[in-house]
């Protein structure tokens, strides 16, 4: 599925902070009084420690989400694809000694929606998600909190605590696809629709209310290969040809005819027959 490139999209937005953002960094200094419990992320950028939101908490945010969306997707925890494909290449090796196919678009074939998009352990990703960082000013805030007993329902003793806390910023991210199929881009707009709507949170103390965010001044860039594509209002690189598609609406009417809950579109694995963007 990936020998060959047939395009490319990198989508470009902002995620603005609605309520404060907490991602915990797991890396406490306990030699400070001073610092806080949990402190957020933070990186080194340009030589200044700045928060972030990992690529890593972004991709796994927006594949849940998918996982809800998508019909038949697997529980990775559970049933994942990758078990059941290997069974099934295991009981179907003696059939196709000898036989030429194409391991990958066979795993693709076999795979759930979601992990066709995100890949699996036996199936190559075709999202990748940048580690988002802050661009303009931002806060850094601490608050302090304490553990409730589950069975009294008042405050456990000795169990208060102090969480930093992020707010007042806007997160430039930027996701990247390959060999994409139309129905990946609708359903990342789907998603971006819920993350408005407070349906799709980041981080955690989430059902304190922390998380909610916006996204905001989005465009796309999409390349296809290839001498024989004619791509219209696409500006011809030699190599590839390139457009860029600006704000939510624009590319959201060129996916009017997509659904994401077309089971024949969803099991599609040949992208020549894919429409051009």
């Amino acid at each position: 599925m990936f020998r060959n490139l047939y395009n490319e999209a990198i989508i470009s937005f902002e995620l603005k902070t609605v309520s404060p953002l907490f991602i915990r960094s797991g890396r406490e200094d306990q030699l400070d009084p001073t610092a806080a419990d949990n402190t957020f992320i933070t990186m080194y950028r340009n030589g200044k420690l700045v928060p972030v939101m990992p690529g890593s908490s972004l991709k796994g945010v927006f594949r849940s989400c998918a996982e809800q969306l998508l019909p038949g997707s697997c529980d990775i925890f559970r049933a994942p694809c990758a078990q059941r494909i290997r069974q099934e290449e295991r009981s179907a090796s003696q059939r196709q000694q000898g036989a030429e196919f194409s391991i990958g678009k066979e795993r693709y074939k076999l795979s759930c929606p979601a992990c066709k998009l995100f890949g699996s352990t036996v199936l190559k990703s075709r999202i990748y998600f940048d580690d988002a960082y802050p661009v303009g000013d931002y806060r850094i805030g601490s608050r302090a909190s304490v553990a409730i007993d589950r069975i009294t329902g008042a405050a456990r003793g000795g169990a208060l605590y102090e969480f930093e806390y992020v707010e007042d910023a806007v997160f430039k991210c930027s996701i990247s696809l390959k060999n994409f199929f139309r129905w990946h881009i609708k359903l990342l707009f789907e998603i971006f629709d819920r993350i408005d709507q407070g349906l799709v949170v980041f981080g955690g103390l989430t059902s304190k209310g922390f998380g909610r965010m916006k996204v905001q001044n989005l465009d796309m860039m999409v390349r296809y290969y290839g001498k024989a594509i004619e791509a219209k209002d696409y500006l011809d690189k030699g190599f590839y040809k390139e457009k860029r598609i600006e704000g939510r609406e624009t590319v959201l009417a060129l996916l009017k005819d997509v659904s994401i809950n077309d089971h024949n579109v969803l099991q599609g694995c040949d992208l020549e027959y894919d429409k051009i963007l």
